[in-house]
Formats: structure tokens, C-alpha cells, sequence
């Protein structure tokens, strides 16, 4: 499988046919690449009953969920990432003679809940951020080439947030991770790949929403998982320049928008992007949100549970 990232030819490749439809979901509506062009980046997985040994010592890096750890491989050359649920992926660190190869096993509990998307994400971030691409944990969306970002960790409340613009119209970039740009004016949000988990609470705050995808009893017994193509018909947005930078998050009560200081918001947008395990991309990455948080006007934004928040 192939696909036109951008500027960027990325190349899927797992013959098990659970990594092709968890991969045909992700990236459903995306455009695809010809088969005759040499990929820029290639993520090979195969499904594995158990994983092998993992690398000694131990790792120099684990994140505070205990989900993924990272080891040294061979030289300091490339970063061994190992997912708790069943994931082990080895990613090149620095460049080597033709395309980008990333090559790693998983088991089938790894592709359960929304795992195969972290997985995949992870693994080319690496080699994203070297051809000028970074990746940040958020909802974007765009109007009249003016993009805004909805950053948080799950359960934040980005993605009912997000899709609440969508209704209001704006156009869909991202929902859960969006690649960024630098470009002569600016940093900009850009259309990305990704499935969209939606919680049976937030379709029965957007009953329109729940219309447009063919559900017609609510509340849901359980989330949903759909495609982006299935959530924007097909139409990403154009990418647009960030203007704006929200932080969402639960309140007991109504509470107005509260504007961060940028040493704040720089701090909440590092928290979610970097990986600090790749040490050698840190400098250009923190420079990259730098440039970002000079650029927008950032607030913190409560949410009450039941109330969609107005923000046009």
C-alpha cells in the first residue's frame, strides 16, 4: 500500500490481512500513490504470535503510561520501540542511501483500540520530523485559510469539541494527529490520515452528527471508531496557517476562555509532540514549536460535561 503524503511517498507494507483493513481505515479517502514511485519512507510490519527478546540493557526511555519503551539499537544508529500491548519496531535514526526502511513485528492485541494508528505514528515520526514534518497530538481544523488546533491528551475533550466546529462549518485536517509545516510565512496544519474514535456521550451533544453518519437510536451501548473520509465526505480542508492554539479540559462549572502565557502553552505543546527519546531531532524540534507558539494566541479552554463550547 502507498500513499502521496504531501511531499512524501509512504509505503505500508504487511501481508496479514488484519494490518491491511486497520491500515485501509486509516488511511481510507487518502490519496493514493503509483505503484511505480520509490517510496520516501516504508513501514513494514508482520503479525507475530508472541514478540522475540527484547534488546539489552535496559531501555533510556519509558513514557508515563508505560505503554511504549525504547532501546538503543545497533551503534545509537536507529531506536528500538517496544509496545506493551504487543509491538516491537525498530526505526533508523539517521540516513542512509535510499528510502526511509522502518521495519517492526506486532501481535494481534496490537491492533485492538486504536493501537495500529499509535504504532504507525510513532514509528515515522522519526523520520517525518527529517524531511520537515512534525506531528502534534491534536484535533485541527480550517476556515479561510485559517487553521486552529485542539491539543490535549485523550479524554480532554478535543475530538467532541472538534467535531462541533466541523458542524459549525469548518473543514476537518486532523482529529487525533496532525502533521505541521514551517513554510516561509509561518507554521501550518495539513490534511492527515487517521480513524476518529467517537464516545456515545458526544454524539448525543451532536444529533446532526449522528444523522449525517446513519445512526438513528442514541444514546450508543459503546464508542465508534470511523474513518476521517467518513466523518468529511471525502474533503479535507486546504492546509491553513495556525492562528490559534486551544487547551481544552473538563470543569466543574462554566468557566470563560483563559489566555496562556506562551511559556505556558510552549510547555502543553511540547508535552504533546516531542519524542524525547529521539535526542538527536530535540533542538529543531523545540526550535519548530517555538516558532509555533510565537505565531498563535493560545487559551485555556474549560468545558462543562453536557455543554458544547462556542468558539466562533
Amino acid at each position: 500500500m502507498r500513499f502521496a503524503l504531501h511531499r512524501l511517498v509512504v509505503e505500508l507494507a504487511g501481508e496479514a490481512e488484519p494490518l491491511r483493513r486497520g491500515w485501509s481505515l486509516i488511511w481510507a479517502g487518502w490519496p493514493p500513490a503509483d505503484n511505480q514511485q520509490q517510496p520516501d519512507l516504508s513501514l513494514s510490519l508482520q503479525l507475530v504470535e508472541s514478540l522475540p527478546p527484547l534488546p539489552s540493557p535496559e531501555p533510556y526511555f519509558r513514557d508515563g503510561s508505560g505503554i511504549l519503551s525504547v532501546y538503543r539499537g545497533h551503534e545509537r544508529e536507529t531506536a528500538v520501540l517496544h509496545y506493551l500491548d504487543g509491538a516491537i519496531v525498530t526505526v533508523p535514526l539517521h540516513a542512509a542511501p535510499g528510502p526511509d526502511r522502518i521495519e517492526g513485528v506486532a501481535t494481534e492485541g496490537a491492533l485492538r483500540n486504536g493501537r495500529l494508528e499509535d504504532i504507525t505514528f510513532t514509528s515515522l515520526a522519526p523520520r517525518l520530523r527529517r524531511h520537515g514534518y512534525y506531528l502534534l497530538h491534536a484535533f485541527a481544523v480550517v476556515k479561510e485559510g485559517q487553521a486552529i488546533l485542539l491539543v490535549g491528551p485523550s479524554g480532554s475533550g478535543k475530538t467532541t469539541t472538534g467535531l462541533h466546529l466541523l458542524e459549525q462549518g469548518w473543514q476537518l485536517l486532523a482529529n487525533d494527529v496532525v502533521l505541521l509545516e514551517e513554510r516561509a510565512d509561518g507554521v501550518y496544519a495539513l490534511p492527515s490520515p487517521g480513524a476518529v474514535s467517537i464516545r456515545p456521550g458526544t454524539l448525543t451533544l451532536l444529533p446532526a452528527l449522528a444523522e449525517r453518519l446513519g445512526i438513528v437510536r442514541l444514546p450508543l451501548p459503546h464508542p465508534i471508531t470511523i474513518s476521517n473520509q467518513q466523518l468529511n465526505g471525502g474533503q479535507w480542508g486546504e492546509a491553513g496557517r495556525v492562528t490559534a492554539v486551544y487547551f481544552p479540559h473538563f470543569s466543574d462549572s462554566p468557566q470563560p476562555l483563559a489566555p496562556l502565557p506562551r511559556a505556558i502553552h510552549l510547555a502543553q505543546l511540547m508535552a504533546e509532540s516531542i519524542d524525547r527519546w529521539d535526542e538527536a531531532a530535540l533542538p529543531d524540534h523545540i526550535a519548530f514549536l517555538e516558532s509555533l507558539s510565537r505565531q498563535v494566541q493560545a487559551y485555556q479552554l474549560p468545558l462543562t460535561h453536557g455543554i458544547l463550547p462556542n468558539l466562533a
